[in-house]
């Protein structure tokens, strides 16, 4: 994660992009001031009582720009007004205030009032997906932070000019310069693509007006070739001004093992007894599972398809079955309920069952005690670990189908087959293949350069701000 908001241009920039509605991003680094970037920011006395920007989602890194499904219907011209906030764009005592109106000097340098608009406007965006920022009170504590912000990137922009980071050799420069061309022609396509109306048999004339017409309409925003390499330029001069604020911090191989060992006891005690929220965060979510809690069999499965009609007649009777014992149940409480035309019974649902294995009875007397893989239309099985480990499976899953849970565990020992049963995708044929071993999982390569990587954000934030905090109680600000 930066430290910082590579200078203004780069939220202009953001801005600009979210009202293009571009689905890819133009480079594939962030460098937007988003409310992500600004959790270093001092916290003033008025914050405490909002939500941190630590509280927004990671989602707002990027608001919305990549969310717009293909296909979405773009606006019929450029929306250079939609690009704020809604209802939350007027600054405080905006009437009062113009872009260059001084709100602050730092060292002797001014810091003006569009430059923490500037900044303050794209955290309006970016936290409206999650407050109401039409909130006098919020918007308070989001222009605070902005001038915090505004006046910290001032600081280092002047060590930027101490250090000699504002220099870059002509070849550096030629590179740069080359990569922002490519930039800007990208942009000017999607610009083309959403707003040009070209047709597909559009002629080279057509094509030269649709491109008039695209620069035109970014420059209206502001937005030049020039815009985005002044913000290349300046993103390189804070690289370099935060790579020398962070510079000696080191991660110990006995750093990484004493984070490991922190991650499986809160692990353990966070999941241990409870498996739904560890396949929901492990599996669903993606988290890193640092401990595997008791209780998992290794599941070799083969799933044999069915004729859709057997399946469907089950699954129709079944469900009658149950909502005429619902309706029973409700009876019974003194409640009117209409009558059910078509009884079901318990026999109609075990007949379809039967049939449902009847019809793919061949294929299991043919199925040795090897779970011969060919039989198996289940892709989940094809690839490792599964295919020599087996599915982990629970008693308390959430991820399987239930009649799947019911079979794993309707045998006892390693290596016996439980008896085919009908689920909601077939016939689940499974052999109890291993018990998985509970605790600590394996401290693997990855697992190492995940923690180092996250140990390593943590220590050079914390000097981040170190530093940021005695540069700021050193300096002339007003």
């Amino acid at each position: 994660m930066k430290k910082y908001a590579p200078w203004i241009a780069a939220v202009v920039a953001l801005v600009v992009i979210l009202a293009l509605l571009l689905i890819p991003k133009l480079s594939g680094e962030d460098k937007t001031a988003t409310v992500d970037t600004v959790t270093e920011v001092t916290a003033t006395p008025e914050a405490t009582a909002t939500p941190e920007a630590t509280a927004t989602p990671e989602a707002t890194q990027e608001p919305a720009a990549t969310d717009v499904p293909e296909g979405t219907e773009a606006p019929t011209q450029a929306p250079a007004d939609e690009t704020a906030a809604p209802d939350a764009t007027d600054a405080p005592a905006a009437g009062e205030l113009t872009e260059g109106t001084v709100v602050a000097s730092v060292n002797g340098r001014e810091v003006s009032y569009g430059t923490v608009d500037t900044i303050a406007q794209n955290l309006m965006y970016s936290y409206s997906q999650y407050y109401d920022v039409s909130d006098e009170a919020m918007q308070q504590v989001i222009y605070e932070m902005a001038m915090d912000y505004a006046i910290q990137l001032e600081l280092m922009d002047q060590k930027a000019t101490e250090w000699g980071f504002d220099q870059m050799s002509d070849e550096e420069r030629a590179q740069l310069e080359a990569d922002v061309a490519e930039e800007w022609e990208n942009l000017i396509d999607t610009y083309i693509r959403y707003y040009g109306n070209l047709a597909e048999d559009a002629t080279d004339e057509d094509k030269a007006a649709a491109r008039i017409s695209a620069v035109a309409g970014l420059e209206a925003m502001g937005y030049t070739q020039e815009s985005i390499l002044q913000n290349e330029l300046d993103n390189a001069k804070f690289d370099k001004v935060e790579a020398e604020m962070v510079k000696g911090v080191e991660i110990t191989d006995e750093d990484v093992q004493n984070a490991f060992d922190q991650k499986v006891q809160e692990d353990k005690e966070t999941y241990g007894a409870d498996i739904g929220a560890y396949e929901y965060m492990t599996q669903y979510y993606g988290q890193t599972s640092y401990y595997q809690p008791e209780g998992y069999r290794g599941v070799t499965h083969i799933l044999l398809q069915v004729d859709d009609e057997l399946m469907t007649a089950y699954q129709d009777l079944s469900a009658k079955l149950e909502e005429q014992q619902e309706a029973e149940e409700e009876a019974a409480e003194g409640e009117e309920v209409a009558s059910p035309t078509d009884l079901v019974t318990q026999a109609d649902v075990d007949a379809a069952y039967d049939a449902i294995i009847a019809s793919v009875q061949p294929t299991i007397d043919e199925i040795n005690a090897d779970l011969v893989a060919e039989y198996g239309t289940d892709p989940g099985m094809q690839s490792e670990p599964n295919k020599t480990d087996g599915y982990p499976v629970h008693l308390d899953s959430i991820l399987w189908d239930p009649a799947f849970v019911q079979a794993a565990f309707s045998v006892e020992n390693v290596g016996d087959i439980a008896q085919p049963v009908v689920g909601s995708y077939g016939v689940h044929i499974v052999q109890y293949t291993r018990d998985v071993p509970a605790g600590p999982v394996a401290l693997t390569d990855e697992i190492k350069a995940e923690l180092r990587e996250q140990l390593l954000a943590t220590a050079e934030n914390e000097l981040f701000n170190a530093t940021m905090d005695a540069w700021m109680a050193a300096a002339d600000v007003t």
